[in-house]
């Protein structure tokens, strides 16, 4: 009894918080150090266009500064491919170990990169960023702390690391614990609850103490107080979910074609001739349109304020989603998250201001029409409803309208459904992956796995486990009678079938979960062994 206790704390708890504890407080001092800097940066950009505004004479100076920064981002993003497009992608599939990345290019290049992205003002957010940064935090407490028998830790710690780095990017704990369940896995876990938890209030409680002696900011919009939607009105928000789920397909239907374009423009035109093209035209477009660049944050918050000709806000959309697209798909450090906020608030600012013209509400509701189309458009899009939902009351000031919030995203969320479209998120990763995995032949493995004696599996249940991408258990044998019959214990075998581009580091990872096999079983799991 006492040795499973033991057993219990040395492989579980001790590791799970500790860990923890250490990625959540890197995270934090690490990305609210890129956030000072990200906030300096789109100070300088945003005076350096209103200068040349005011001096259109130097426009030509502002086009080559443009294009040179771009040529600088393009000879990280060349070397190191994991810095380009949107970082929660790309932390998805390195959790989820659809592919990898290094840790070390992602805490100190990535931000660079995403900076270089932030002065010439190109449509994309921080929060990307920060959440790559804390997943790569999360690897590299692992590599640099973690012991061989912790290697199984790995994943569930990056996810720690990623849902940190959410909190702080956005300041929402609450969201960015469930952010980790419905978007890095797309299931519950207790395991992962824990780590994404206690990773979450190390880095609150971090920030939080860099705030008290002026580092930082803790708050991410400051919206006016919105009124409650009495139930006469619930015809509000699902008209605005009606509109956000048709936006989110009219939106995903464009990103296909855009990605479609630009990877046959990417095959004629290599990172370093497009990157430093697209930086000078988003140059001379934020010349004219100011709105247009930047993350969308400011957007948003005047978008709060006061709303806008409902005709310019469509021509705002449309400028904002291709721009945000191109400069995505070409391989640009930087977010989706912010950008999409900002095409919900102009959604909702649209039905805001027509249903007040028409009489059908007061203008008193404009504040909750505007949160009501980021989120739903948010839940549509990137099939995240509960953490849409989430979102919206605890950093959006949603509280006093929690009803209409889940209908409209609701609503929006069933008609992107019925479309049958495929998830962004999966589909950039896909996007990804194509580019990896491009002239490789795939494994079709299938191993009976023998569990050792303290495996990183043992004393957990097979739900907890974060099996290698595609692995699937076909089998389960128990090699002993327990109590817990969904337990594992060592000597259990367990049957996996899995799909690799990758045999090799597909069975360290497996290995690292159950321990050492045989020769024969070993020579199943990587046949290139021998090659």
């Amino acid at each position: 009894m006492r040795s499973k206790i033991y057993n219990h704390i040395n492989n579980l708890l001790l590791p799970c918080l500790v860990f923890s504890v250490l990625t959540g407080f890197f995270s934090a001092i690490l990305i609210t150090a890129f956030k000072i800097a990200a906030e300096w940066v789109i100070h300088i950009s945003n005076s350096v266009y209103e200068s040349i505004r005011e001096n259109p004479i130097c426009l030509p100076l502002l086009v080559i500064g443009a294009a040179l920064i771009g040529l600088a981002a393009s000879l990280i993003l060349s070397k190191f491919k994991s810095c380009q497009g949107g970082g929660i992608p790309t932390s998805v599939a390195a959790i989820q170990g659809i592919f990898s990345f290094r840790w070390i290019s992602s805490v100190t290049l990535l931000p660079i990169s995403a900076l270089l992205t932030f002065l010439v003002g190109l449509p994309l957010g921080t929060e990307g960023p920060c959440v790559q940064m804390g997943t790569a935090i999360g690897d590299g407490v692992m590599k640099s702390f973690g012991k061989e028998k912790h290697r199984g830790w790995r994943r569930y710690i990056m996810t720690g690391g990623a849902s940190a780095g959410f909190s702080i990017a956005t300041a929402s704990p609450i969201s960015a614990i469930v952010f980790a369940m419905e978007e890095l896995h797309k299931h519950f876990s207790p395991i992962i609850l824990s780590v994404a938890s206690i990773s979450v209030i190390t880095a609150q409680i971090t920030a939080r103490a860099l705030s008290a002696i002026g580092i930082g900011d803790l708050e991410f919009f400051s919206i006016p107080e919105s009124k409650a939607i009495t139930t006469s009105l619930f015809f509000a928000p699902l008209l605005i979910g009606l509109v956000s789920g048709i936006c989110s397909i009219l939106f995903t239907r464009l990103y296909h074609r855009v990605d479609h374009t630009m990877r046959i423009v990417l095959k004629k035109l290599p990172v370093k001739i497009l990157l430093p093209i697209l930086f000078a035209l988003v140059s001379i477009v934020g010349f004219f349109f100011a709105d247009v660049l930047s993350s969308g944050h400011a957007l948003i918050t005047s978008l709060f304020s006061h709303g806008a000709v409902w005709y310019v806000l469509v021509l705002l959309f449309l400028i904002r989603a291709i721009g945000m697209m191109v400069c995505n798909t070409s391989g640009a450090t930087g977010g989706l998250f912010l950008p999409t906020l900002a095409f919900g608030a102009i959604i909702g600012a649209i039905c805001a201001d027509i249903m007040i013209w028409l009489g059908c509400i007061g203008s008193e509701y404009y504040v909750i029409m505007v949160v009501l189309g980021i989120t739903s458009f948010l839940g549509a899009t990137s099939r995240i409803p509960l953490t849409a939902c989430v979102f919206s009351i605890e950093a959006l000031c949603g509280i006093n309208n929690v009803l209409p919030i889940i209908i409209a995203t609701i609503v929006a969320l069933l008609i992107v459904e019925s479309s049958g479209l495929e998830d962004l998120t999966d589909k950039i990763i896909e996007a990804k992956l194509h580019k990896i995995t491009k002239g490789k032949q795939p494994f079709d493995i299938e191993a009976p796995l023998t569990v050792n004696k303290n495996a990183f599996v043992t004393g957990k249940e097979l739900r907890d486990v974060l099996w290698p991408n595609s692995c699937v258990v076909v089998a389960f044998e128990r090699a002993k009678h327990t109590e817990k019959h969904s337990v594992i214990s060592d000597g259990d075998v367990i049957t996996v079938r899995y799909t690799t581009y990758d045999p090799e580091a597909t069975a360290i990872e497996l290995t690292d979960l159950v321990g050492e096999q045989s020769e024969d079983i070993s020579q199943v799991m990587n046949p290139c062994k021998n090659i």
